[in-house]
């Protein structure tokens, strides 16, 4: 259950950031540098995470 929500949180992240660039013309002055760091963040704490999920060796 947790490693699904850790991937609805990354792609979550990965859109998020997708969509700061697209609203902002693809134009660098326009970017929420804020907005952009924090997607990026959730995938990178998000892949942090993941790796720490104990593997069930049943």
């Amino acid at each position: 259950m947790k490693t699904k929500v850790l991937y609805f949180l990354m792609i979550a992240g990965a859109l998020l950031f997708i969509l700061n660039i697209w609203s902002a013309d693809f134009d660098t002055e326009k970017i929420n540098f804020w907005s952009a760091g924090a997607s990026l963040l959730m995938i990178v704490l998000g892949y942090i995470e993941l790796k720490k999920v104990p593997k069930d060796e049943n």
